[in-house]
């Protein structure tokens, strides 16, 4: 197996098989230096040989999993994917072999194979899988970020949803880009392109922090101010035209609020949908270290 080193205060929290489709483990060093780490079975197909695809791999899964944590907080799981290990495990023992892969190559069609399709795990694999966390009927048993992972895994539209809006929290330059075609996905997806009586019919079947934010978007010239250059300057959609732009500029922490509650609340409603149950609105904090 491949083991990615991650860096968080959130490490230990999440330090057990709380999924099928990803694990965080910690490991002792011989200074007895404690380490945690980032694993996935949908990383196991790939050879000892090929760490740069590993890595690739890993990145997008990863991108996905602080996607959902960024959805309730500003704390992420940091990763060093220079610096990754091919695991061994000894059969019948707890021990491992550890082989440390220096990664420093560019490839970037490669790249762009394993961002579009991250989940490359066995379906045999997944099934054999006994984690105690995995969500049963028992509430207490339940867990976001398993559900909303699962979700990813499922619908390519969640998955790609959540990859941009980690991205848009990286680096500032992407958040109106981003959020813009977040916000189109899933239009797309809940079949809210329609004429407006419709789009109302069908709005109610959604929770109310989502119509909420999702009328902002819609209401406060976001897509006019995020498609115009005169508007939002480097930031745009567009590159320079000749289109004007009148009005307030939407703030960014609006920006940042609502887009976080469309997200959380449409991967809600899809669980609500195949599983029965959703999670409750939370309240999002943010840190400033």
């Amino acid at each position: 197996m491949w083991a990615i080193n991650i860096y968080s205060s959130l490490t230990l929290s999440l330090s057990s098989k709380i999924s099928e489709h990803f694990e965080v483990f910690r490991e002792f060093n011989m200074s007895e230096h404690e380490a945690f780490y980032f694993s996935s079975v949908h990383l196991n197909n790939i050879p000892e040989e090929e760490s740069l695809r590993a890595s690739y791999r890993a990145k997008a899964l990863l991108r996905m999993l602080n996607g959902i944590l960024l959805l309730t907080g500003d704390l992420i799981l940091d990763y060093d994917l220079n610096n990754i290990a091919y695991v061994k495990r000894h059969k019948n023992s707890h021990d491992s072999d550890w082989y440390r892969k220096n990664v420093y190559n560019v490839n970037r069609e490669m790249e762009y194979e394993e961002l579009q399709d991250p989940f490359q795990a066995d379906p045999e694999q997944l099934k054999k899988y006994t984690g105690k966390a995995i969500p049963k009927n028992d509430p207490k048993r339940r867990n976001y970020l398993v559900d909303f992972f699962d979700c990813a895994y499922k619908d390519d539209f969640v998955k790609e949803v959540l990859t941009l809006f980690s991205l848009s929290k990286i680096d500032t330059l992407f958040i109106l880009i981003n959020t813009s075609k977040i916000i189109e996905t899933i239009e797309h997806d809940l079949d809210l392109n329609v004429k407006e009586e419709v789009k109302e019919q069908r709005l109610k079947a959604l929770s109310e922090p989502f119509v909420q934010s999702y009328v902002y978007f819609k209401n406060s010239k976001f897509f006019h101010y995020s498609n115009t250059r005169v508007g939002s300057g480097i930031y745009a959609r567009h590159g320079a035209d000749k289109k004007t732009y009148k009005g307030t500029p939407p703030s960014f922490s609006d920006i940042h609020a609502n887009i976080r509650v469309l997200i959380y609340e449409w991967i809600n409603f899809k669980l609500m949908n195949e599983k029965g149950y959703r999670y409750p609105l939370v309240q999002i904090k943010d840190y400033d270290f």
